[in-house]
Protein backbone atom coordinates (compact mmCIF):
# COMPACT_ATOMS: atom_id res chain seq x y z
CA UNK A 1 0.00 0.00 0.00
CA UNK A 2 1.97 3.14 -1.02
CA UNK A 3 2.30 6.38 1.22
CA UNK A 4 -0.18 9.56 0.28
CA UNK A 5 2.68 12.25 -0.51
CA UNK A 6 0.83 14.77 0.79
CA UNK A 7 0.47 13.10 3.98
CA UNK A 8 4.34 12.98 4.16
CA UNK A 9 4.99 16.97 3.40
CA UNK A 10 2.08 17.50 6.25
CA UNK A 11 3.81 15.44 8.38
CA UNK A 12 7.47 17.04 8.04
CA UNK A 13 5.32 21.03 8.19
CA UNK A 14 3.95 19.69 11.61
CA UNK A 15 7.12 18.19 13.04
CA UNK A 16 9.04 21.53 11.91
CA UNK A 17 6.69 23.73 13.63
CA UNK A 18 6.26 21.93 16.65
CA UNK A 19 9.99 22.26 16.66
CA UNK A 20 10.12 25.89 15.92
CA UNK A 21 7.34 26.61 18.80
CA UNK A 22 9.22 24.27 21.22
CA UNK A 23 12.69 25.79 21.09
CA UNK A 24 11.18 29.66 20.63
CA UNK A 25 9.15 29.72 23.77
CA UNK A 26 12.28 28.24 25.73
CA UNK A 27 14.63 31.22 24.09
CA UNK A 28 11.90 33.84 25.17
CA UNK A 29 11.42 32.06 28.47
CA UNK A 30 15.06 32.24 29.20
CA UNK A 31 15.54 36.03 28.28
CA UNK A 32 12.43 36.76 31.18
CA UNK A 33 14.85 37.71 34.04
CA UNK A 34 11.63 37.13 36.59
CA UNK A 35 12.00 33.61 34.82
CA UNK A 36 15.70 33.13 35.62
CA UNK A 37 15.24 34.58 39.03
CA UNK A 38 12.79 32.54 40.15
CA UNK A 39 13.38 28.82 38.05
CA UNK A 40 16.97 28.59 36.99
CA UNK A 41 20.14 30.42 36.00
CA UNK A 42 20.79 29.06 32.63
CA UNK A 43 24.49 30.38 32.61
CA UNK A 44 25.37 29.25 35.48
CA UNK A 45 24.05 25.32 34.80
CA UNK A 46 25.64 25.23 31.65
CA UNK A 47 29.18 26.08 32.88
CA UNK A 48 28.83 23.85 35.44
CA UNK A 49 27.52 21.13 33.58
CA UNK A 50 30.85 21.94 30.79
CA UNK A 51 32.80 21.24 33.63
CA UNK A 52 35.87 24.04 34.97
CA UNK A 53 35.74 26.37 32.26
CA UNK A 54 39.24 25.71 30.91
CA UNK A 55 39.93 23.83 27.69
CA UNK A 56 40.58 20.42 29.22
CA UNK A 57 37.59 20.53 31.85
CA UNK A 58 35.37 20.84 28.54
CA UNK A 59 36.87 18.11 26.27
CA UNK A 60 36.35 16.01 29.54
CA UNK A 61 33.25 17.02 30.49
CA UNK A 62 32.06 16.30 26.74
CA UNK A 63 33.90 13.06 26.29
CA UNK A 64 31.35 11.95 29.16
CA UNK A 65 28.26 13.39 27.67
CA UNK A 66 29.37 11.96 24.37
CA UNK A 67 29.97 8.68 26.57
CA UNK A 68 26.26 8.64 28.28
CA UNK A 69 24.29 9.95 25.33
CA UNK A 70 25.82 7.15 23.40
CA UNK A 71 24.65 4.45 25.56
CA UNK A 72 21.25 6.12 26.14
CA UNK A 73 20.72 6.60 22.31
CA UNK A 74 21.69 2.93 21.78
CA UNK A 75 19.36 2.08 24.73
CA UNK A 76 16.78 4.25 22.36
CA UNK A 77 16.24 7.77 23.50
CA UNK A 78 16.51 9.50 19.82
CA UNK A 79 19.80 10.87 19.47
CA UNK A 80 18.21 14.12 18.10
CA UNK A 81 17.29 14.72 21.35
CA UNK A 82 20.71 13.76 22.43
CA UNK A 83 21.79 16.25 20.09
CA UNK A 84 19.29 19.20 21.43
CA UNK A 85 20.56 18.62 25.02
CA UNK A 86 24.04 18.80 23.59
CA UNK A 87 23.75 21.88 22.07
CA UNK A 88 21.91 23.09 25.21
CA UNK A 89 25.28 22.58 27.26
CA UNK A 90 27.99 22.70 24.79
CA UNK A 91 26.79 25.22 22.54
CA UNK A 92 25.89 25.03 18.08
CA UNK A 93 29.99 23.57 17.58
CA UNK A 94 30.71 21.89 20.33
CA UNK A 95 27.18 20.06 21.07
CA UNK A 96 27.39 19.22 17.31
CA UNK A 97 30.43 17.41 18.06
CA UNK A 98 30.15 15.46 21.16
CA UNK A 99 26.57 14.49 19.81
CA UNK A 100 27.86 13.21 16.48
CA UNK A 101 30.04 11.14 18.35
CA UNK A 102 27.85 10.32 20.83
CA UNK A 103 25.14 8.72 17.88
CA UNK A 104 28.38 6.60 15.95
CA UNK A 105 28.69 5.02 19.65
CA UNK A 106 25.65 4.11 19.68
CA UNK A 107 25.61 3.02 16.08
CA UNK A 108 28.76 0.69 16.56
CA UNK A 109 26.74 -0.73 19.39
CA UNK A 110 23.74 -1.69 17.36
CA UNK A 111 25.58 -3.03 14.73
CA UNK A 112 27.47 -5.18 16.39
CA UNK A 113 24.31 -6.01 18.40
CA UNK A 114 22.40 -6.44 14.67
CA UNK A 115 25.42 -8.84 13.67
CA UNK A 116 25.85 -11.18 16.93
CA UNK A 117 23.17 -11.45 19.96
CA UNK A 118 20.18 -9.80 17.66
CA UNK A 119 20.58 -10.96 14.04
CA UNK A 120 17.73 -13.56 14.36
CA UNK A 121 15.50 -11.05 15.40
CA UNK A 122 15.85 -8.25 13.06
CA UNK A 123 16.06 -10.92 10.10
CA UNK A 124 12.30 -12.80 11.68
CA UNK A 125 11.13 -8.79 12.15
CA UNK A 126 12.16 -8.18 8.78
CA UNK A 127 11.48 -10.98 6.92
CA UNK A 128 11.79 -10.97 3.42
CA UNK A 129 12.95 -7.65 3.51
CA UNK A 130 16.21 -8.45 4.91
CA UNK A 131 16.92 -10.04 1.50
CA UNK A 132 16.14 -7.14 -0.89
CA UNK A 133 18.13 -5.06 1.66
CA UNK A 134 21.19 -7.18 1.68
CA UNK A 135 21.45 -7.27 -2.46
CA UNK A 136 21.13 -3.32 -2.16
CA UNK A 137 24.15 -3.10 0.58
CA UNK A 138 25.98 -5.60 -1.66
CA UNK A 139 25.82 -3.14 -4.79
CA UNK A 140 26.95 -0.06 -2.95
CA UNK A 141 26.50 0.08 0.72
CA UNK A 142 27.80 3.42 1.66
CA UNK A 143 25.19 5.12 -0.30
CA UNK A 144 22.29 3.21 0.90
CA UNK A 145 23.49 3.45 4.44
CA UNK A 146 23.80 7.01 4.13
CA UNK A 147 20.53 7.12 2.26
CA UNK A 148 18.77 5.78 5.36
CA UNK A 149 20.93 8.04 7.48
CA UNK A 150 19.81 11.41 5.59
CA UNK A 151 16.15 10.92 5.99
CA UNK A 152 14.84 12.80 7.99
CA UNK A 153 13.05 11.69 11.35
CA UNK A 154 14.51 7.91 10.33
CA UNK A 155 15.22 5.37 12.77
CA UNK A 156 18.58 5.14 13.15
CA UNK A 157 18.40 2.40 15.55
CA UNK A 158 16.57 -0.28 13.39
CA UNK A 159 19.34 1.28 10.15
CA UNK A 160 22.02 -0.07 12.43
CA UNK A 161 20.73 -3.02 13.63
CA UNK A 162 19.64 -3.94 10.39
CA UNK A 163 23.35 -3.00 8.81
CA UNK A 164 24.60 -5.67 11.15
CA UNK A 165 22.19 -8.12 10.46
CA UNK A 166 23.27 -7.90 6.90
CA UNK A 167 26.59 -8.20 7.71
CA UNK A 168 27.78 -4.77 5.86
CA UNK A 169 31.21 -4.17 6.46
CA UNK A 170 31.76 -1.61 8.91
CA UNK A 171 34.22 1.03 7.53
CA UNK A 172 31.20 2.01 4.61
CA UNK A 173 28.92 1.63 7.32
CA UNK A 174 30.49 3.68 9.79
CA UNK A 175 31.94 6.15 7.71
CA UNK A 176 28.09 6.62 5.82
CA UNK A 177 26.77 7.34 9.61
CA UNK A 178 29.74 9.94 10.25
CA UNK A 179 28.44 11.85 6.93
CA UNK A 180 24.81 11.42 7.58
CA UNK A 181 24.36 11.82 11.01
CA UNK A 182 26.15 15.91 10.70
CA UNK A 183 23.18 17.49 9.14
CA UNK A 184 20.48 16.90 11.80
CA UNK A 185 23.05 16.92 14.50
CA UNK A 186 23.93 19.95 13.68
CA UNK A 187 20.32 21.08 13.13
CA UNK A 188 19.51 20.10 17.16
CA UNK A 189 22.63 21.22 18.32
CA UNK A 190 21.47 25.30 16.74
CA UNK A 191 17.50 24.65 18.30
CA UNK A 192 19.42 23.30 21.74
CA UNK A 193 21.94 25.72 22.02
CA UNK A 194 19.46 28.66 20.45
CA UNK A 195 16.80 27.79 23.27
CA UNK A 196 19.09 27.79 25.83
CA UNK A 197 20.89 31.11 25.13
CA UNK A 198 17.55 33.06 24.10
CA UNK A 199 18.86 32.89 20.56
CA UNK A 200 15.58 33.54 18.36
CA UNK A 201 18.37 33.53 14.87
CA UNK A 202 19.98 30.04 16.02
CA UNK A 203 16.62 29.08 16.20
CA UNK A 204 15.65 30.26 12.65
CA UNK A 205 18.97 29.34 11.24
CA UNK A 206 17.96 25.72 12.63
CA UNK A 207 14.81 25.81 11.12
CA UNK A 208 16.34 26.73 7.81
CA UNK A 209 18.89 24.05 8.01
CA UNK A 210 16.04 21.58 8.70
CA UNK A 211 14.16 22.38 5.58
CA UNK A 212 17.26 22.24 3.52
CA UNK A 213 17.46 18.74 4.89
CA UNK A 214 14.10 17.61 3.93
CA UNK A 215 14.68 19.43 0.51
CA UNK A 216 17.70 16.89 0.19
CA UNK A 217 15.57 13.76 1.21
CA UNK A 218 13.31 14.63 -1.70
CA UNK A 219 16.05 14.61 -4.11
CA UNK A 220 17.98 11.79 -2.25
CA UNK A 221 14.82 9.40 -3.01
CA UNK A 222 14.91 11.10 -7.35
CA UNK A 223 18.49 10.03 -7.30
CA UNK A 224 18.10 6.76 -6.12
CA UNK A 225 14.75 5.23 -7.45
CA UNK A 226 13.63 3.21 -5.48
CA UNK A 227 10.80 0.35 -6.21
CA UNK A 228 7.57 1.49 -5.00
CA UNK A 229 5.97 -0.24 -2.51
CA UNK A 230 3.34 -1.52 -4.68
CA UNK A 231 5.72 -3.66 -6.46
CA UNK A 232 8.31 -4.46 -3.68
CA UNK A 233 9.70 -2.53 -1.03
CA UNK A 234 10.17 1.33 -0.91
CA UNK A 235 14.06 2.56 0.22
CA UNK A 236 13.70 4.07 3.74
CA UNK A 237 10.08 3.58 4.74
CA UNK A 238 10.55 0.22 6.04
CA UNK A 239 13.34 1.81 8.69
CA UNK A 240 11.15 5.04 9.05
CA UNK A 241 10.47 5.35 12.31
Amino acid sequence: MSRDPSKGVFADILRVSLLVVVFTAMALLVQRPDVRKLFFDMNTIRSELKGTGEVSGCIYSGLVFALAGGILNALGVPRLWVSAVGGIIYGAVMGSIFSILASLLAASILYLAGKSILATVVERRLGDKVNLWKVRFQENAFWWVLYIILFPFSNSTVMSLVCGSCKVPFIPFISAALVGFIPLAVVFATYGSGGAKGNIWQIGLATLLLVLSILLRSLLKRWFHPPKEGSGTSAGAELDG
